[in-house]
């Protein structure tokens, strides 16, 4: 007698006919990402940027209003731990290490040195990582390209700056530049990166570059006093320590007529003549929209290339060309996105 395993053929119809009716599962794999919060789930963020002050605090601001816009709410279900490390790369690690231990859903280091200590201790972990605040990524350290996602914990926001474009300006203001000086933190290699953009971009132009480093805001009076008499002009990059010291740039600067650019259009309104750069409110408007909100909502960020920043505007003050005896050119105020009469 012959035992066979087969089902009865009706039982293998009516088997086919539950198979049919019943809803496709998807693989994990294939699983959609979220596109609003999870209800009832409580968001963390761990925030830190290398020190305070207003274009940092813009791009923070920035940051958090895109994250309201997309659902994630401080107070309600999102909690937003912001740190400051004073200017401290050590104070910086303990913020990190910090966040560590506390798990954070995302974390949101700003600016390089936070980055950079950021990204090293979180190397052996998958705490989802979205960078911001970096200015050339490759040039920095940050990351070892820009054409495909990191395959790992880290992906980011970053901005190459309109370095041709900022001199086209400075010098349709001031076309007899010959010397520019610049001062910058010697330990942000944001700095040194954008130093080098400017240096070379000056030196294709005929205009010699002199530059100055400092370790503290403290010493920025003294760096700007260094090149009175030996430029025609002053141009700070985005450096956060520098930013941190306008007022005491703007003094010397003033008093010794020395024209002063920059390379930051925030610091128009604080009192440069002139800059080309993206808006940091919009770029924390970004950083967030384009690669936080994603991972937050499940994407992984090492799939996720790193977004450059495209919205870039052109600023001018008027009174502070005519503090040093320049006049602004009226094609370069009509070009301006926006202009500052005093």
């Amino acid at each position: 007698m012959t035992v066979s395993n087969a089902l009865p053929r009706r039982a293998l119809l009516a088997a086919a006919a539950v198979l049919a009716a019943a809803p496709l599962l998807a693989p994990p794999a294939l699983a959609q990402t979220r596109t609003a919060p999870e209800p009832g789930r409580t968001y963390r963020i761990g925030y830190a940027q290398i020190v305070d002050h207003p274009a940092l605090n813009a791009t923070r601001q920035g940051f958090i209003d895109a994250l309201k816009a997309a659902g994630f709410e401080i107070g309600k279900n999102l909690v937003f731990d912001y740190q400051n490390a004073q200017g401290n790369p050590g104070t910086a690690r303990n913020i990190i290490e910090k966040f560590i231990a506390d798990k954070v859903d995302l974390l949101a280091p700003c600016t390089t040195p936070v980055v950079l200590a950021a990204i090293r201790l979180t190397k052996d972990t998958k705490m989802p990582l979205a960078f911001g605040c970096i200015t050339n990524p490759v040039q920095t350290g940050v990351l070892t390209g820009t054409d495909k996602p990191t395959g790992t914990n880290v992906t980011g926001f970053y901005t190459i700056p309109p370095v041709k474009r900022n001199f086209d300006v400075f010098l349709a203001i001031k076309p007899d530049l010959k010397t520019i000086g610049t001062i910058w933190n010697s330990g942000e290699t944001n700095s040194e990166a954008l130093d080098k953009l400017a240096k070379a971009e000056a030196e294709r132009r005929g205009i010699k570059w002199v530059t100055v480093t400092v370790t503290s805001s403290a010493e920025i009076k003294n760096a700007a006093e260094s090149l009175v008499g030996k430029v025609d002009a002053i141009v700070t990059p985005q450096d956060n320590t520098v930013a941190s010291a306008y007022e005491a740039l703007i003094k010397v600067a003033r008093d010794a007529k020395i024209p002063w650019f920059s390379l930051d259009v925030l610091a128009v309104e604080r009192g440069a003549i002139a800059g080309v750069a993206q808006h940091q409110y919009q770029n924390g408007v970004d950083w967030a929209r384009k690669v936080a909100v994603p991972v937050l909502l499940g994407k992984d960020p090492g799939t996720l290339l790193a977004v450059e920043a495209e919205v870039f505007e052109s600023h001018v003050n008027l009174a502070a060309a005519k503090a040093v005896g320049l006049t602004v050119p009226e094609a370069i105020v009509k070009q301006a996105t926006k202009v500052f009469e005093k």
